[in-house]
């Protein structure tokens, strides 16, 4: 199950920010946000952007209800402020939750193929 569109709007709450003060955070306009919080899946920028505000794992943020599980589960960075970086664990890398992850990174390789073909024939 994907519960991504509802972590970030749990996140976004628990540090009591609107939807506006997200989107300043993360360098995208407040439509974007409510958007993510109704399902859309951001650009793949973007989600580095939320899983540095956050700290939170992307393999987590994705697969993992973040409101029923304790924040010392999820949260990796050893600082606030300091760029993410996943902690060495691969006992919770799964060929599953790998394909998921690839099946995103798909879905935008393949709208940025159609952005760069639609920029091509706009230019003709």
């Amino acid at each position: 199950m994907n519960y991504f569109s509802k972590n970030i709007k749990f996140l976004r709450e628990a540090q009591k920010w609107g939807q506006a003060e997200l989107a300043k955070r993360l360098d995208v306009s407040r439509d974007n946000v409510a958007s993510y919080e109704r399902g859309s899946i951001p650009k793949l920028d973007v989600l580095v952007r939320i899983v540095n505000l956050f700290h939170v794992d992307l393999q987590d943020l994705v697969e993992k209800d973040l409101e029923t599980i304790p924040p010392s589960e999820y949260t990796l960075a050893a600082e606030p402020g300091l760029p993410y970086q996943r902690m060495p664990n691969s006992d919770d890398i799964t060929l599953e939750s790998l394909q998921k992850l690839i099946k995103i990174q798909e879905k935008y390789i393949k709208t940025l193929e159609e952005k760069i073909e639609a920029d091509a024939k706009a230019k003709r």
